[in-house]
């Protein structure tokens, strides 16, 4: 019975596909956000990171995938930057208490940018907010407002760089 829960949750969120026997299975990108910019790439990163600081977000790393497989040999079109970015607030009241403590196991919040071979840019994320519907009530509330307003600040940060 617990092997059927994610999926049809999953199902149940709009988020899977019936399968060809009409069990439902889970949509293996529903776990992942995904926006497409009009930036090129260092705009759309520069956008992101001015964006989500101006709203309130703490940016605390900036890992340049796309730069570490070059050293590899391994040419990515465009580039693959890693933003992880705190709010603070929300989160503490949750790492104080053991109980709920587990949640830092999915911070920071990350971000990636990256070019796909025919030079569009994209945002990924992890889709926080269909997660939420998992967890317990205390923390699914965190994750819903924060991922609301990761939302809203990536739309605000691509509107902007599109421009």
């Amino acid at each position: 019975m617990k092997r059927l829960a994610l999926p049809v949750l999953l199902f149940t969120l709009g988020l899977g596909i019936a399968h060809a026997d009409n069990t439902p299975q889970a949509n293996p990108r529903a776990v992942v956000v995904e926006d497409i910019s009009r930036a090129d790439f260092a705009g759309t990163v520069a956008a992101l990171k001015s964006q989500l600081t101006a709203d309130g977000w703490n940016l605390v790393a900036e890992i340049d995938i796309g730069a570490r497989l070059a050293k590899k040999n391994v040419n990515l079109p465009g580039g693959l930057v890693i933003l992880e970015f705190t709010s603070g607030g929300a989160t503490i009241p949750l790492l104080k208490n053991e109980s709920t403590r587990y949640v830092a196991g999915l911070m920071p919040c990350s971000l990636s940018v990256y070019a796909k071979d025919d030079g569009r840019v994209v945002v990924s994320r992890m889709n926080a907010g269909a997660m939420a519907g998992m967890m317990e009530p205390k923390v699914a509330e965190v994750l819903k407002q924060s991922s609301a307003r990761m939302d809203v600040s990536i739309a605000a940060a691509l509107a902007r760089a599109g421009s």
